[in-house]
């Protein structure tokens, strides 16, 4: 293939300027409330919402934090962009149908993170490796390994994965997973059996769940890997869905403590970064599209091209870009230079 021509990058990025990328995924931003009627919003009804973004980007389970900022409702109202009433069906705890309205309010993601930053708060921003769970079931239809059923177990899951910004795959269970994982495998925690599939369900963290029923309620054991690292949890509970809850959010605690970074509330900075190799304008479009829309990343020039290394100057705000690119697999860390610049590797 032909060698990348500086000209055409330099009149390319001439063209669009300093790329702005968009803002962060909508989701994180968005909270959900029960709510009783189709009345007046209550200032509790939008508190809890604003709570339930504040999980997500702090990872901070079991308090109130917009008590612990001091910020009263008057003031989370400043931050709302929009709000609605919709209805939710779902499943309660025991398992039978219900139909929920809900407060959906999308809350304003720079105000936010200006806020958190202001607080010194650390966040984990929307770069999230997508979790692979399996469950092996143990309850009055036998021991197994849970599938698309039971109906109510998986809303559970995926409503838990919703509160907490975790995005949960689960396997499909056809014939290429069920010869790779057993029953057993998840029972007994043997997180390497799961390792295969991490690529075909574009995976970052594999996950196990033990789920079974007692004469007093259920007993759950958890297992994840995180960074080459095995952990585990296990709990009892009336119910199974409060394990799903419980488990979830000590996998969000781990992650967010591993990647949320301190925002820089005075300002952004500035980081060289060096791309190669890149051959062609496909590879160039797709690395310059996967800067841009780092959440991290508010905006970013063209440098430089030499054969087949581009250099790019990013506008950042916080830190944690390494480990951010360690989340994907587009591109690694090849070289850090004693001026601060870092090679990136394309990985082809």
């Amino acid at each position: 293939m032909k060698a990348i021509n500086l000209a055409v990058f330099l009149w390319i990025s001439l063209c669009m300027g300093a790329l702005s990328p968009a803002l962060a995924a909508a989701d994180l931003y968005t909270g959900q409330a029960v709510t009783d009627s189709d009345a007046r919003v209550e200032d509790r009804e939008l508190l809890r919402a604003f709570d339930e973004v504040l999980v997500r980007l702090t990872g901070r389970i079991g308090e109130s934090l917009h008590a612990t900022l001091g910020i009263d409702a008057s003031q989370v109202r400043s931050l709302v962009q929009s709000q609605q009433r919709i209805q939710v069906n779902g499943y309660d705890d025991n398992g039978e149908a219900i139909e929920q309205l809900r407060l959906k309010v999308v809350f304003d993601a720079n105000r936010v993170n200006e806020l958190l930053a202001r607080n010194r708060i650390a966040q984990w921003g929307r770069e999230r490796p997508a979790i692979l769970l399996w469950i092996a079931l143990d309850d009055d239809q036998g021991l197994r390994l849970a599938g698309s059923d039971p109906i109510a177990l998986n809303w559970h899951i995926l409503e838990q994965g919703r509160r907490l910004g975790l995005d949960i795959v689960r396997p499909l269970g056809d014939a290429l997973d069920l010869a790779e994982v057993r029953v057993s495998d998840v029972r007994g925690g043997f997180l390497d059996a799961v390792q295969p599939g991490l690529r075909r369900y574009q995976a970052g963290i594999p996950a196990m769940l033990d789920l079974r029923t007692r004469s007093d309620g259920w007993s759950s054991r958890w297992f994840w890997r995180l960074d080459g690292r095995d952990r585990s949890l296990n709990h009892t509970a009336e119910n199974q869905y409060e394990l799903v809850e419980r488990g979830l959010e000590a996998i969000l605690a781990g992650l967010t403590e591993r990647y949320a970074t301190q925002q820089n509330e005075s300002g952004s900075g500035a980081l060289r970064v060096i791309v190669g190799p890149i051959v062609d304008s496909v590879q160039y479009a797709e690395v310059l599209r996967y800067l841009q829309e780092l959440s991290m990343v508010e905006s970013l020039s063209v440098v430089s091209a030499r054969q087949r290394d581009i250099e790019f100057e990013l506008i950042i705000s916080g830190g944690g870009f390494e480990d951010v690119i360690g989340l994907g697999d587009l591109l690694s860390v090849d070289q850090r230079y004693p001026d601060g610049r870092l090679y990136l590797q394309l990985n082809q």
